[in-house]
């Protein structure tokens, strides 16, 4: 494929641009759909006759809080919730959390009466508490369960517009028993919770899916040549970063110049990529350059292109853009970017 290079000026950047700041949403709403599949087609070992899913449980945190997790002992509520499809004790673990700022809204809704079959619940969700850890009990079972960890519902400093996460069966590690209805006998010591990867769910086919979809949202704008020019973080003026959104022939792409520093020293990243119509975000390959000489010493035959990491592009309104980046280099790690246009192309004015 024929290479895009493109050489590009990006002038120290000044704070003379009078725009309104951007303030992405601090909240959301979304819906969560459960669409449970458990049946004795998708998984026919020993399928029992009344099988169901309890009501669904768990909360909206922020990174240092745990729910449940896969490795780690039950707590009480988690065991509860996986042995007997009770809420009660977990609920009394996630209203202090909520208390202590560590958690922020309950998520409590009903069950699946019958598998196959769907419930919904409706939340909302703030940029300080961004993750949903979610739960339900497979039923009967002796402590089986599905659910999300940590699920986050940002990508790119952005909310998710929808978001489907597959569920594959947990064992909560607190009681031994080997079929779904088979009678208590409690884990002495528990185990850790653990996925479960012997019959009668051992086949590797989820039971079903979590199903996230905003509900608050405007979409991001298509991209467009509209959206080219210079962006940069008015409290951080003398780095930035070039877009340029164009065709050639029948190719759509972005090309992308970031200015920066690092260890006191210029630094340009530069990376480009052909996207669909109508698409409204790209993720884009980002490399360093380095090779050659200047003027006269430029020889095209010595660049050399180093694998940098990626940038995550969208753009929520006229004039604004929203990214993410994650380098392969620990030196620059991850993080996100909210950034105003400076400047613009003459003619291409974004309305």
């Amino acid at each position: 494929m024929k290479k895009l290079l493109i050489v590009m000026l990006l002038l120290p950047l000044s704070n003379q641009a009078q725009q309104a700041p951007f303030e992405p949403s601090q909240t959301a709403r979304y819906r969560v759909t459960f669409e449970a599949d458990w049946s004795a087609a998708t998984h026919p070992t020993d399928f029992p006759s009344n099988a169901h899913f309890s009501g669904l449980i768990g909360a909206t945190h922020h990174r240092d809080t745990v729910i449940w997790r896969s490795g780690e002992l039950a707590s009480p509520g988690i065991e509860q919730m996986a042995e007997t499809g009770g809420k009660t004790m977990l609920l009394d673990e996630i209203t202090p959390l909520i208390g202590a700022g560590d958690a922020e809204h309950l998520l409590s809704g009903g069950g699946i009466g019958t598998s196959p079959g769907s419930v919904n619940l409706e939340f909302e969700i703030s940029r300080d508490h961004p993750l949903v850890s979610l739960v339900s009990m497979i039923a009967p079972s002796p402590d089986w369960f599905v659910g999300v960890d940590s699920l986050s519902l940002r990508a790119g400093g952005q909310w998710l517009e929808r978001l489907s996460v597959d569920l594959l069966p947990y064992d909560s590690g607190t009681d031994s028993g080997a079929g779904f209805q088979s009678p208590d006998s409690d884990t002495v010591p528990p185990e850790a919770i653990h996925p479960i990867t012997v019959a009668p769910l051992d086949s590797g086919v989820p039971l079903g899916r979590f199903v996230f979809e905003r509900l608050d949202t405007a979409g991001n704008l298509p991209l467009s040549g509209h959206q080219s020019g210079l962006y940069h973080d008015p409290e951080r003026s003398g780095e930035g970063i070039n877009v340029l959104i164009a065709t050639l022939g029948e190719r759509r792409f972005i090309f992308v110049t970031w200015f920066t520093y690092h260890d006191g020293n210029p630094l340009w990243l530069v990376g480009n990529i052909d996207f669909q119509n109508g698409d409204d975000q790209v993720q884009i390959p980002l490399f360093r350059t380095s090779g050659t000489g200047f003027g006269e010493f430029f020889n095209a035959d010595d660049v050399e292109l180093t694998p940098w990491g990626t940038i995550s592009i969208a753009f929520p309104s006229c004039g604004h853009l929203a990214g993410s980046y994650q380098s392969d280099d620990t030196a620059f790690g991850s993080g996100t970017l909210m950034l105003e246009q400076l400047v613009g192309i003459s003619g291409l004015a974004c309305e």
